[in-house]
């Protein structure tokens, strides 16, 4: 039995039953339960036991937690509580949602229409615009990390999942264990492949702008490639293409406001996500794009 099996049918805290495993990370597992006072079920997620035992990580991991739990955003997910069991285990524990990722529809439909794709992501623009403003860079953006679940009234939702703790991997005690680049090479920014120290809002818009990409091309701007160090080399040292020249269906106005997220260098690019915003919001209205979405709320200044 492999440790997250362990697991299975123990409780946490004394009030979290484990039920299931959801997902395998670099730093931990995600596990579905229920917390057996008020019977509602949630998503937990343990640090793997050799990072809960490092006090600066273990600090961090606690303080992002924190933060997105003061965040409160309809499309963040919500962390409910946190703390550390007997055995000295570190946990979250977050809303468990029902549906599938960005990922999976990605999978399963390729591609999506313009309308469809900025009323999934435009949502998850803003709120990342709310997590920059506490200081946070996500530096694992991606489809799998975008989360479509439903409200009461049916709507979709999206979520953006994991803000934040990525920044735990960078500590390089934990790149040498895992022997793995933090992040995702195919959605990473040149800055962050660099191992810049000082990423700015911006590394999070190229991340965007790969996956509304990804979302309105059907492929990623630069080839996968069995090896991710050739991956990264060729995002390093080439530009991105045009989305036009990929997919040229997609409207020029919304397809010029995705190449300035892929710009190499982040002066070029959007700045923040309120700029993306407002450069697709603007694109879609001259395309003649319907965006209205009655679940989003855009921040001050952007109509």
């Amino acid at each position: 039995m492999g440790i997250a099996d362990a697991r299975l049918g123990t409780m946490l805290a004394e009030r979290y039953r484990i039920d299931s495993v959801l997902g395998k990370g670099g730093m931990g597992i995600v596990y579905a339960g229920m917390h057996t006072w008020t019977e509602r079920k949630v998503a937990v997620k343990i640090l793997r036991p050799e990072f809960a035992q490092q006090q600066e990580l273990l600090q961090r991991f606690f303080q992002e937690a924190k933060t997105a739990a003061g965040l409160r955003h309809p499309n963040v997910v919500d962390v409910l509580d946190m703390g550390r069991d007997d055995d000295d285990s570190a946990f979250i524990v977050l809303e468990l949602l029902e549906g599938e990722s960005l990922a999976a529809r990605l999978t399963r439909e390729r591609k999506l229409e313009p309308a469809a794709a900025l009323k999934i992501l435009l949502p998850v623009i803003e709120a990342l615009h709310v997590v920059h403003a506490r200081g946070i860079i996500h530096r694992d953006l991606k489809p799998a990390n975008l989360f479509l679940t439903k409200n009461r009234q049916g709507q979709e939702i999206p979520k953006l999942l994991d803000f934040g703790i990525a920044k735990l991997l960078e500590n390089s005690v934990i790149q040498t264990q895992t022997g793995s680049m933090l992040g995702t090479p195919g959605y990473m920014s040149p800055e962050q492949m660099r191992g810049a120290s000082d990423l700015t809002a911006a590394s999070d818009v190229w991340s965007m702008g790969v996956i509304l990409f990804r979302a309105l091309a059907g492929r990623l701007p630069f080839d996968v490639d069995p090896n991710p160090t050739t991956m990264v080399m060729n995002i390093l040292l080439n530009p991105a293409p045009r989305l036009r020249e990929i997919a040229p269906d997609v409207p020029s106005g919304l397809a010029s406001a995705v190449d300035l997220a892929l710009k190499h260098s982040p002066e070029t690019r959007h700045r923040d996500m309120q700029e993306l915003l407002e450069a697709v919001l603007e694109g879609a209205q001259m395309d003649g794009i319907d965006v209205s979405d009655p679940t989003m709320t855009l921040p001050p200044g952007v109509v």
